[in-house]
């Protein structure tokens, strides 16, 4: 079970699909990001990638994000995150992108859309890592005090250059937790 762990709407559960297939964040990895970032979601503007059923996002909501933008492809995770911000009485702090993830990106950069923070829980299977910090760098979505959090595996390599450093790494067992900000 899914649940908000802190903030405003804490303990409330979220609803989830069922299946092999849905690998949400983990409670031990949502409370860690969540108490790394905490000086950082007040008042935010977030964008989240990958959102699935939105519980990264949400948590960010809960806990005094100003908004949040999900972008999610899956029109069965779509249904689901919609509902858990009803749930959640967040609708009115919350935009729901459809379609995909880069697209979307592209769309957001034309659009000269600016985000505090970033959180992105991409398909392991895919090693999304590097496209997702390139494409965040190429269409200017994170101003200079911006963060990007990425989740991926060990192995899925970064993506080199540009303006977007890493500054911090965190392992939990399969899942690898990666900070960046931008250079000066």
């Amino acid at each position: 079970m899914v649940r908000v762990m802190g903030g405003v709407a804490r303990g409330r559960n979220l609803k989830s699909p069922a299946g092999l297939e849905f690998r949400p964040t983990t409670g031990r990895v949502k409370e860690f990001l969540f108490n790394v970032l905490q000086m950082e979601v007040g008042d935010a503007v977030v964008l989240d990638l990958f959102s699935g059923t939105g519980s990264l996002g949400i948590e960010a909501i809960s806990r005094g994000a100003a908004h949040v933008t999900f972008v999610e492809q899956s029109p069965s995770s779509l249904k689901l995150l919609r509902e858990n911000l009803s749930i959640c009485q967040f609708e009115s702090q919350a935009t729901v992108l459809s379609g995909d993830v880069f697209q979307q990106l592209e769309s957001l950069g034309r659009q000269e859309k600016k985000f505090d923070l970033v959180l992105a829980d991409p398909p392991f299977k895919e090693n999304y890592r590097a496209r997702i910090i390139k494409s965040i760098d190429e269409n200017v979505l994170i101003g200079d005090q911006g963060r990007l959090i990425v989740e991926h595996e060990q192995h899925d390599p970064a993506h080199d250059g540009g303006r977007m450093a890493q500054y911090r790494q965190n392992k939990f067992g399969a899942c690898t937790v990666s900070f960046y900000g931008v250079q000066s």
